[in-house]
């Protein structure tokens, strides 16, 4: 009895957390690199019209407002990639709350209630995702937590389409054989923690809900 309440408290207690997800902030780190060497690719190209025009005025037969136009896109084109992954990155997390658990991705959040969830447990990522199977960018955002643990949330049924769901999420964050959400957080543990602590209160009141139900129904026979 005792145990019961403790469980109860503890469920209610619980308190509503922000936990990032480290795909997108991986995305940020393999993508920086390429972006700010656009960036510096565009602000060499208008250094060297400048300078250029500057002491060597006859190199250009024209108007070198082309290839400062140029140099200026690719600089912004850099520039706002840049900024878009680091902004993906601090957007991007999983939020476990008493009625559902929302995953906010950079494009829309995808919302899924407990009583869709069939089971959790944290794994190691290289038991999810096959090193030796992966290829391009997805192994070069995977290669440096291939050691880290993951939470899969495994699900009767994808609230939305799986193909939709893959276009705004990408590919990291769903299982790749069944139906489920893999979950790679830095406190998995914490992550863990909350979804048990949710499960266990979206339980004690479903019973509840339906006990009363029950008792009626037993009455009018």
């Amino acid at each position: 009895m005792l145990t019961d309440k403790r469980k109860s408290t503890t469920a209610k207690t619980t308190k509503v957390r922000k936990f990032s997800l480290v795909v997108y902030q991986r995305y940020h780190q393999v993508n920086r690199g390429l972006s700010t060497m656009i960036m510096v690719a565009g602000l060499l190209l208008i250094a060297a019209v400048i300078l250029l025009r500057f002491f060597r005025p006859r190199v250009f037969s024209g108007d070198p407002g082309l290839l400062l136009l140029a140099g200026a896109i690719l600089f912004a084109f850099g520039l706002a990639r840049y900024l878009l992954t680091a902004l993906f990155s601090r957007l991007a997390y999983v939020q476990c709350t008493p009625r559902n658990v929302k995953i906010q991705t950079p494009l829309m959040p995808v919302v899924f209630s407990y009583k869709r969830i069939t089971g959790t447990r944290p794994t190691a990522l290289r038991d999810v995702f096959i090193p030796e199977k992966q290829k391009g960018m997805r192994r070069r955002m995977l290669e440096e937590v291939w050691g880290e643990t993951v939470i899969v949330v495994e699900l009767k049924g994808y609230p939305m389409s799986k193909r939709w769901l893959r276009t705004i999420m990408g590919p990291l964050l769903l299982t790749p054989s069944g139906t489920g959400f893999v979950l790679l957080v830095k406190d998995w543990m914490g992550l863990n923690r909350q979804l048990a602590d949710y499960q266990e209160q979206w339980r004690a009141r479903t019973s509840k809900s339906v006990a009363p139900a029950q008792r009626g129904y037993y009455r009018s026979l």
